[in-house]
């Protein structure tokens, strides 16, 4: 719901009544008046934006969200340094729907230090499914905890002058520890500042603010040691004139967490959002070159497949050294190999998984799929890949795909996957 306040005295038919019948205009005039009256209206409306149809968030048929935290962080009133938090989002329009989309939130691992030139490690993948309403409003049919913010922003269907305010409902998803998130609804007032610029681009400009306030308990599926949480969001948010589905966003936070075993902390920081759209991967073209180049190369155990994600290029088998994430030096031809097709592949992201087969402890088979993945990573960025196009992760031997109880069907385990989103 938006609730309009006392910025409705902006409206250009607010603004002539009241000249009109409070004898701003002098009685002498007030014929005159009405003569230009067509012609002023007009002009007085131009001066108002409509920013539902500057901002449509259900006219594009992919978007990516990408989220990222900057936060100073105290604990019991000790400084523990910067944590660098970051989601990212790819969403696609569910065939035959028009406001309904699906796709992958990757969460990646914490940092301590801003590393922008770096692959990232994914420490989550989560599914999700969710539709734009026509005012807005983000319905998330998966119970998940992505996207972290829902409902937001929001914007009047009438058009809005510079100055004017309104209020609407938003949803908030807060999980500092990474542990058990807790879903916080919030009362949100914004107003619109006018045009401005963002990166060199007209752009109209909106401020929104709010207020978190949280008791243990009003999320029954929330974290059970958050006692309390008390935070403060101004967010500036910026809506391209030029481009009617992306927008960007900059919210300066301060939060103070407080928990059941008596440990508090503070969080102060910004939080950088940007929603836009991006070109669509030709995935049958693309497939096909990379088939070609696996004929025309002789790679032995290498398939190339389309998933949902994007194109998907498996290196079977692949040989390192017995419970150690060095390769093997006969499989370097082969990522030299790759690393070719990969550089004439422009503006996508490069996420690589590594396997292996269930033999020892689930922990131990966890941690060589990482490190695998990222020795795989670093090959290919040796080549000539910028580090910060890959993420990557390890899922041990929890994808199997032949039998852990035979040689052969091992070998096929033990693989690596490079996977081309579309993003």
């Amino acid at each position: 719901m938006i609730c309009r306040t006392a910025g409705d005295a902006y409206h250009p038919a607010f603004c002539i009544d009241v000249m009109i019948n409070c004898r701003i205009v002098p009685r002498y005039m007030r014929g005159i008046f009405l003569l230009i009256l067509p012609f002023l209206f007009p002009l007085l409306l131009h001066s108002q934006i409509s920013l539902t149809d500057a901002f449509d968030p259900a006219v594009k048929p992919r978007y990516s969200i990408v989220e990222k935290e900057n936060m100073r962080q105290r604990v019991d009133g000790k400084y523990r340094g910067f944590v660098h938090n970051e989601v990212r989002g790819t969403l696609f329009l569910e065939s035959g729907k028009t406001s309904e989309y699906s796709g992958n939130f990757y969460v990646l691992q914490s940092m301590t230090r801003d590393q922008r030139h770096v692959a990232r490690q994914i420490d989550d993948v989560v599914a999700v499914t969710l539709s734009f309403s026509t005012a807005g409003e983000m319905r998330v049919a998966s119970d998940t905890d992505y996207p972290l913010l829902r409902d937001f922003p929001r914007f009047p269907a009438e058009p809005v002058a510079k100055g004017e305010k309104w209020q609407s409902y938003g949803l908030r998803v807060v999980n500092p520890l990474r542990r058990e998130a807790t879903r916080i609804p919030f009362l949100c007032e914004y107003e619109y500042l006018g045009s401005g610029e963002y990166n060199g681009n007209d752009a109209h400009i909106v401020r929104a603010q709010y207020a978190l306030r949280y008791k243990r308990g009003e999320d029954p599926y929330g974290d059970r040691e958050l006692l309390s949480l008390q935070g403060r969001h101004i967010v500036d948010i910026y809506i391209p004139v030029d481009h009617g589905s992306a927008l960007f966003m900059r919210d300066v936070v301060e939060e103070h967490y407080r928990y059941a075993d008596g440990s508090n902390v503070q969080r102060e920081g910004f939080i950088l959002t940007w929603l836009e759209d991006f070109p669509r991967m030709d995935r049958k073209a693309l497939k096909d070159d990379l088939g070609r180049l696996v004929q025309d190369e002789q790679l032995d155990d290498v398939s190339i497949e389309e998933r949902d994600e994007g194109v998907s290029i498996t290196l079977k088998n692949l040989q390192f050294y017995p419970d150690s994430p060095q390769l093997l030096p006969g499989e370097m031809g082969k990522l030299k190999s790759l690393a070719n097709a990969l550089r004439r592949i422009p503006d996508r992201t490069f996420m690589v998984t590594g396997h292996t087969a269930d033999v020892g402890s689930r922990d131990s088979q966890y941690d060589l799929s990482i490190q695998r993945a990222q020795a795989v990573v670093g090959l290919l960025a040796e080549e000539g890949i910028a580090p910060e196009r890959f993420l990557y992760r390890g899922v041990g031997g929890d994808e199997p795909l032949g039998s852990n109880d035979t040689e052969e069907g091992r070998a096929m385990n033990r693989r690596v996957e490079i996977m081309i989103l579309e993003d």
